[in-house]
């Protein structure tokens, strides 16, 4: 980072010349531009790798030294940073090919920055630039919220909402100051998605035991709503909607992300080994959401945000009946 960066910290985008990246980098410069950031288009290549050319079709391929992948890596970022002022004029854009895993780098630059923006996947033109997808490995690790772009984002916004995947515990304060904070940013409406189920350990109780559905469903509406309550004070202008749904959160996520311009989830990230593999639940929304995913990490201050303490869930389950063997 250099010393402007400093004091003015850049949105980042990881590019490799792939059409995912090329995605990223339009939404990372229509970001940087409305928030007044300068953005940072970071390509980074593996020296080590012996990175592979095809000469032509049908013929095999040849290796490439490092020193042309070098080369290759700074002609595409300069590529990439001259779409980006093309489409704002205004937008302070620097360009940087650094050598080292992509991964590592991207995490790295994540320490200054407010926002990294990615491709879901990537393979660039050359071999070894961007090897696959890092998205998987830069969300669960990164210091700052990541968004990831699978598809084409739409360039109007009307009638979209943000969709905010609320998980019920802390995990979900700082997704969702984000998630308030975007909406209100962009004028546009918050859909709060919270979905649950009774966890039996055996099939066969939940058809034994008669379970008060009603009462579980108020009970879930009511941790939504304490979760929420004192945001609509702060955050007057955005309209809130909340939808409770007994039913797998992925499918839910990625159902109301159609309609979405952003859909944004919370992951406690970086404490331990476990945790920097990605949940199931962020997994597969990435995965099929038709619209940019946010993952936002919970703070490590305890104070950026508020401790979510949904009460405890009681539900009335009476005690099935003993079938008498005769």
């Amino acid at each position: 980072m250099t010393t402007d960066f400093e004091s003015h910290p850049p949105v980042v985008v990881g590019v490799d010349g792939s059409p995912h990246a090329a995605l990223a980098l339009d939404w990372a410069a229509d970001e940087a531009s409305r928030r007044g950031a300068p953005l940072l288009v970071l390509e980074a290549f593996s020296p080590d790798f012996p990175a592979v050319r095809s000469a032509g079709p049908g013929e095999p391929p040849t290796p490439q030294p490092s020193s042309a992948l070098r080369t290759a890596a700074e002609a595409g970022c300069a590529a990439a940073a001259a779409r980006a002022r093309e489409a704002h004029a205004d937008l302070d854009v620097t360009a940087m090919a650094v050598a080292g895993d992509p991964g590592t780098v991207l995490v790295e630059a994540s320490t200054t920055a407010p926002l990294v923006v990615l491709g879901a996947r990537g393979l660039g033109t050359i071999r070894g630039l961007l090897m696959g997808s890092v998205s998987a490995y830069v969300t669960p690790r990164s210091h700052c919220p990541v968004v990831v772009l699978r598809e084409k984002a739409s360039h109007s916004l009307d009638g979209l909402r943000v969709v905010v995947g609320l998980a019920g515990d802390v995990s979900s304060a700082a997704a969702l100051r984000f998630g308030f904070e975007f909406a209100a940013a962009h004028d546009l409406g918050l859909t709060v998605v919270h979905t649950w189920d009774l966890d039996f350990d055996d099939t066969a109780a939940a058809v034994a035991v008669s379970v008060d559905w009603q009462q579980a469903d108020e009970q879930e509406r009511t941790v939504v709503a304490e979760v929420l309550a004192g945001y609509a004070g702060e955050f007057p202008t955005v309209d809130v909607r909340r939808d409770v749904v007994r039913g797998h959160p992925v499918a839910e996520l990625v159902r109301q992300s159609e309609n979405a311009a952003l859909l944004v989830l919370g992951t406690r990230g970086r404490r331990g080994v476990k945790s920097l593999v990605l949940g199931s639940v962020t997994h597969g929304v990435l995965h099929g959401a038709h619209c940019p995913v946010a993952v936002v990490p919970t703070s490590e201050d305890p104070t950026a945000h508020r401790e979510l303490h949904p009460p405890k869930r009681q539900f009335h389950l009476p005690v099935p009946p003993v079938r008498e063997h005769l």
